[in-house]
């Protein structure tokens, strides 16, 4: 695949540096560590630390009750990460495993109130920081922003597939 500037137009040179206001990805990277900042200075009492145990509970708080396979494709991270995560919040009392009413071999994990509680929270200070950051932008300009950051993510995910290297 030819490697293509902003403009869709392939640069120049293969050693073009690559202009860090102009490109989109590096602009995602800058945003999500700004905003990474902003809720470590905020989320002094918030007990995950870890991005990995984030996801997990709110994809928890998606669908509850879901086998840590199914965890693992719906956060695209490996199954240690996951063991470990699910470990660490089962011990800290935000998730519980039991297992599988039908099938004995699998275990389910669910969140506790404990765990719903401090996804409450979360989700709150994340509504809070996402409406400001985006306070100038119109509902299209919103909707256009997170099309097109879908789509980029599917392009990721779509890649990995096909190189069969999940993060």
């Amino acid at each position: 695949m030819k490697n293509l500037n902003v403009n869709g137009k392939a640069p120049e040179h293969d050693n073009e540096p690559i202009d860090p206001r102009k490109s989109p990805m590096l602009l995602i990277n800058e945003i999500t560590r700004l905003m990474s900042e902003k809720f470590r200075e905020k989320d002094i009492d918030n007990p995950i630390t870890q991005k990995s145990e984030r996801y997990l509970l709110l994809e928890l708080a998606k669908k509850d009750g879901r086998t840590q396979l199914d965890l693992v494709k719906a956060t695209h991270m490996k199954a240690p990460t996951v063991s470990v995560a699910l470990q660490k919040m089962e011990r800290e009392g935000f998730v519980a495993r039991r297992p599988d009413e039908y099938d004995l071999r699998a275990t389910r994990v669910f969140l506790t109130e404990k765990g719903r509680a401090l996804d409450e929270n979360i989700k709150r200070r994340i509504y809070e920081e996402e409406n400001l950051a985006l306070s100038n932008l119109s509902s299209q300009e919103r909707d256009a922003l997170v099309k097109i950051l879908t789509k980029i993510k599917f392009n990721i995910l779509l890649e990995s597939e096909n190189s069969e290297d999940v993060y």
